[in-house]
């Protein structure tokens, strides 16, 4: 396995019209499945992780190191990021744990505290070679794990070129879609990934990828999505295969390792779909 910049990853998916998928993970369960599927599919892949699962690994330090241990043997380019920092001493912990991605996200902040809070993590990230996504809008009306977002609103496309002139690798947009499960079938707003596109040349990136149906995704990607974030659809695989086992085996014998396999297992299928959906599969060298 090799840890790169996301920037290499995106900069080649920008080029081949594809993405590359970025799968959160909080465990090694769902590392290791991540990046086993990846490698088979011949796919480069980003291992997503957002501060919470970075204390729940117990540090930066332990997820790159869980990391590289799980893909020491796999052929696979990999970013491993940190998605949804949204205060600098967070991004500070994955620079020094070393981590090759980190995200910074200010979309809650008024634009003009987005923009130097944004313009400093990108000169303390660079100085390292590690890449740095930042976002404009807000992805739906919640965060990533359910906490309502008060100030909820899409993408402006001169505010999104005002962030990207920051020095920004990657920016995500807000354009209809959102965290979680959606309600009902999401409609994005390609007239406005189009308005960002004409300000904005570095690669898009696509969050709330659980749901949208496949044509928007690959649309979205012709229009210069080179990022897809899939994180509630691996969890509910995780957690559904992990229930039906306990409904279905007998208490007394389970052992944990029977119960994570089930989980991975249930992953891989989910992993192994949305490598197809965003088009990243035998794109290794």
């Amino acid at each position: 396995m090799r840890v790169v910049p996301m920037k290499a990853l995106l900069d080649r998916a920008h080029a081949g019209a594809y993405a590359v998928p970025a799968f959160n993970v909080c465990n090694m369960e769902m590392m290791q499945c991540v990046l086993k599927t990846a490698a088979q599919e011949k796919s480069p892949v980003i291992l997503g992780i957002h501060p919470l699962e970075v204390t729940y690994f117990g540090g930066a330090q332990v997820a790159v190191a869980t990391a590289k241990a799980l893909g020491q043997d796999l052929d696979i380019d990999v970013a491993i990021h940190l998605d949804h920092g949204d205060e600098e001493h967070l991004v500070m912990q994955a620079l020094r744990g070393g981590f090759s991605s980190v995200m910074f996200d200010g979309s809650s902040l008024p634009l003009e505290h987005n923009i130097a809070r944004t313009r400093w993590v990108v000169e303390t990230a660079h100085m390292i070679g590690v890449t740095v996504e930042g976002e404009i809008g807000t992805i739906g009306m919640t965060t990533e794990f359910g906490e309502r977002i008060e100030n909820a609103h899409l993408s402006d496309p001169v505010s999104a070129q005002r962030l990207a002139e920051t020095g920004i690798d990657c920016l995500a947009v807000a354009i209809g879609n959102a965290h979680g499960f959606y309600a009902e079938e999401p409609r994005l707003r390609f007239d406005l990934v189009e308005q960002i596109r004409e300000r904005v040349k570095i690669p898009l990136v696509l969050h709330g990828g659980t749901g949208i149906p496949t044509d928007q995704i690959q649309h979205a990607i012709k229009l210069g999505v080179a990022k897809m974030n899939i994180g509630t659809a691996l969890r509910y695989a995780f957690v559904s295969a992990v229930k039906e086992t306990c409904d279905t085996e007998p208490v007394r014998d389970l052992a944990l390792m029977t119960l994570g396999r089930a989980g991975m297992q249930r992953m891989a299928e989910v992993v192994r779909d949305y490598i197809g959906i965003v088009m990243s599969n035998n794109r290794m060298a």
